[in-house]
């Protein structure tokens, strides 16, 4: 009978520590199923370490390349692009922040909305790695689904930083018109509509000015101004033919200004149609194609100082 007595505890204990072990399991697994799902950080680089970012949006391609710390874009051209831009632009991709795993080596991209036509940004950097986000649809109202081939996963992530990039390729180009200081300029020539004039620095007591034999000396070192503050306000195309040059008065241009530094460079700047009411004038700088507008400048200041200085009547420019 003691036996017996004893028996019934040994079985409740037994029971007991089969229960405790099989639960300790399925809290395990589910520990595991919930951490597959936290989102990883798949990369981590520094902007200084991106030397190449492209991105391809509705069949069309922006790429931007880095040598030192200078971006130009070499989809258009070659010409110089908008550093601060850029940086805005590749910021969310350098250590991509994703809201939630959704799916490891998925079957078909396209339940996500990911095909050939998606939207995607690479980064690239100094030793050649690369780093590619896809974007797809929307996963919510503030989020999209991406996937990144370099761990064959879909993710979700914060629509912000797909949402602020432009295909717009003026966005990304610099809206800097010359970029020199007159302690490094040698000489400058200009010429308004045919006539030409050549600006010397020269030392004053306020520091470094432009003089001239042909200019008056401020309206020299007015426009001199004018274009070293000036910023490039809109793009209007970026391949000019014949025709297109004519309509922007480059057939016979109002004003040509060469700026030779003691480096040995030479920048350059025509201008052509003047538009007062748009305040704006139509320019090409350093030889490209394109033609850009810049605010609006008193060209014919050039006609009434120079009629005034050499004591000729205003038609002498005309």
């Amino acid at each position: 009978m003691k036996r017996k007595g004893w028996l019934v505890p040994i079985v409740v204990f037994l029971i007991s520590i089969i229960f405790l072990f099989s639960y300790q399991q399925k809290q395990e697994v589910v520990s595991f199923a919930d951490t597959t799902n936290l989102p990883p950080i798949i990369w981590s680089e520094k902007s200084t370490d991106i030397v190449k970012v492209t991105y391809e949006a509705a069949g069309k391609v922006t790429e931007a390349v880095r040598e030192e710390d200078t971006w130009s874009l070499s989809t258009s051209n070659n010409r110089k692009a908008d550093a601060l831009y850029i940086y805005n632009v590749i910021t969310p991709f350098l250590e991509p922040l994703f809201e939630q795993v959704v799916e490891v080596s998925p079957s078909d991209l396209t339940n996500y909305g990911i095909d050939d036509m998606a939207s995607s940004i690479t980064l690239y950097d100094e030793a050649g790695h690369e780093y590619k986000l896809l974007k797809g649809k929307a996963f919510s109202e503030k989020s999209d689904y991406v996937y990144a081939p370099l761990t064959d996963t879909v993710y979700t992530m914060s629509n912000t930083a797909f949402g602020s990039i432009s295909t717009n390729s003026n966005d990304w180009g610099s809206k800097e018109l010359l970029n020199f200081e007159l302690t490094n300029v040698k000489k400058i020539n200009l010429t308004y509509k045919g006539h030409a004039a050549t600006l010397m620095p020269t030392i004053t007591e306020n520091g470094i000015a432009l003089a001239s034999e042909e200019l008056d000396n401020r309206l020299a070192n007015e426009f001199m101004n004018f274009l070293q503050t000036a910023k490039i306000q809109s793009f209007i195309t970026e391949e000019a033919n014949e025709h297109v040059l004519s309509v922007y008065g480059f057939n016979a241009p109002l004003l040509k200004c060469t700026i030779h530094l003691k480096t040995g460079e030479t920048l350059s700047l025509t201008i052509g149609n003047v538009n007062e009411e748009e305040n704006i004038c139509y320019t090409q700088v350093n030889g490209r194609s394109e033609i850009v507008g810049i605010p609006y400048f008193n060209l014919s200041q050039f006609n009434i100082l120079y009629s005034e200085l050499h004591d000729k009547d205003y038609d002498r420019l005309g």
